[in-house]
């Protein structure tokens, strides 16, 4: 039958069938593979950095409460309270400044590798318009 398809027609077009040929085969798992490694990489440092600020945290927890009980600080233990939660406060504020400078750098990185791959595809459709 002459002019039939083999292939019933999708209900609803994603665009997938007109993907130029440059964006095929390698280039886009390449691309694929650099954002799932820079996804992984974000969020492991992210987990290092809470990490490490936790044990940090816990540590000066431990060290709170070794001092409150000591028999020399019976009469300081308010100052004690006060200067606790004070450096707590500032070391949870410094950590979440520190968590947002992780999180701009990582998107700037991506960012500057977007607008690389991006000038890549425009010179190679420029290079085969041209051919």
């Amino acid at each position: 039958m002459h002019g039939t398809r083999s292939h019933p027609t999708p209900a609803f077009d994603l665009g997938w069938t007109s993907i130029p040929s440059q964006l095929e085969g390698p280039n886009v798992l390449f691309s694929l593979g650099r954002v799932q490694t820079d996804a992984l990489s974000a969020v492991l440092r992210y987990q290092i950095e809470a990490l490490s600020f936790l044990k940090s945290r816990c540590e000066q927890d431990l060290r709170y409460l070794q001092e409150i009980w000591s028999p020399a600080h019976v009469n300081d233990s308010f100052d004690l309270w006060c200067t606790f939660w004070q450096d707590a406060l500032l070391d949870y504020s410094k950590e979440a400044g520190r968590m947002a400078d992780i999180g701009s750098s990582i998107a700037a990185k991506a960012a500057m590798r977007v607008h690389g791959e991006e000038k890549l595809f425009a010179d190679n459709l420029a290079a085969r318009t041209v051919v």
